[in-house]
Order: structure tokens, then sequence, then C-alpha cells
């Protein structure tokens, strides 16, 4: 009992608010800001997006053309490394075959460095970038840099999945 006279309490208060006549209340009427053409006419404007300083430019250019031509040559090894590692995917630890395919790994693994090496450097860019744009003001730039930055970064992570996948198999 004392549960429904409570609920009731709370419901009789919460109501009240709402049966108030008296007072200044603003207008639920559409205001002229809200009305379609304005709105649709604030959704046309372009977004503003700043070139990057030309060095910049440049390096984020040569990272991204790192990360390419390391991504290219891993990609040509990768067809071989798999083969070795099939091979050896039953053999006995420190077998000839156990280790050629951790031999092969290994040079993929070297094959990958300059991609991540590149995703290091551009991460580098773009904090650089992001202090540029905070003193100045200013934004955009480091949106150039991240959509470059994840190209590199999906290759990078296509390369760890085959290398996982690979290790995987041998264990």
């Amino acid at each position: 009992m004392k549960k429904l006279s409570a609920s009731m309490t709370i419901i009789a208060v919460t109501l009240s608010g709402c049966a108030m006549s008296e007072g200044d209340f603003p207008s639920l009427q559409k205001r002229p800001y809200e009305d379609g053409a304005a709105i649709a006419e604030s959704e046309t404007l372009p977004a503003v997006e700043i070139a990057l300083p030309a060095d910049v430019q440049s390096d984020l250019n040569a990272a991204v053309a790192r990360s390419g031509a390391a991504h290219s040559q891993f990609q040509s090894r990768l067809p071989a490394v798999k083969r070795r590692v099939d091979a050896a995917r039953n053999a006995a630890v420190s077998s000839e075959s156990w280790v050629a395919a951790h031999v092969e790994l290994a040079a993929l693994e070297g094959d990958r460095s300059p991609s991540v090496e590149a995703l290091a450097d551009i991460d580098a860019l773009f904090r650089g970038q992001l202090e540029r744009e905070t003193v100045a003001g200013e934004s955009g730039g480091t949106t150039i840099i991240a959509r470059q930055r994840d190209v590199v970064q999906a290759q990078v992570d296509r390369q760890q999945t085959e290398i996982d996948a690979m290790m995987n198999r041998l264990r």
C-alpha cells in the first residue's frame, strides 16, 4: 500500500508541472531558421580541407611509396613462403624443413619492415601536422595524412595476418 501511495505522489507531482497555466513559456511554433530551405542550404556548403606543406606532402608520399614497394615485395614472395610452410607443417621441430620454413618467414618479416617503418613515419607526420593545426587554428591536413595512413595500416594488417596464419600452421 505504501508503494502505491508513493507512486501516486510521484505521478501527481510530475504531472502538476505539465498543468501549469501561468508564466511566460516559449512558443513551440517553428522558428524561422528551422525551415527546410535554410537547413538544405547549410548542408551544401563544401568542406574546407587545407593543403599540406610541401615538405610534409613529400615525406608522406615517400612513406606511402616505401610501404607500397615493400607490400609488393611481400606479396610476390608470399606464395613461395606458403609452400615452404605447408611442406614443414607436420615436420619435427628443428628438422630441415621446419628450419627452412622459419628462415623464409623471417625473410618475409624483413620484406615487410619498410611498411612498418613507413607507418611510424606517417604517425610522426600526423603528430607534427596536428601540432601545426592546433597552433594555427586550422584543420584538414591531418585528414589527408589519416587517409594515407589507413592505406598503409591496411597493408601492414594484411601482412601480419598472413604471417600469423603461417606461424600457426608451423606449431
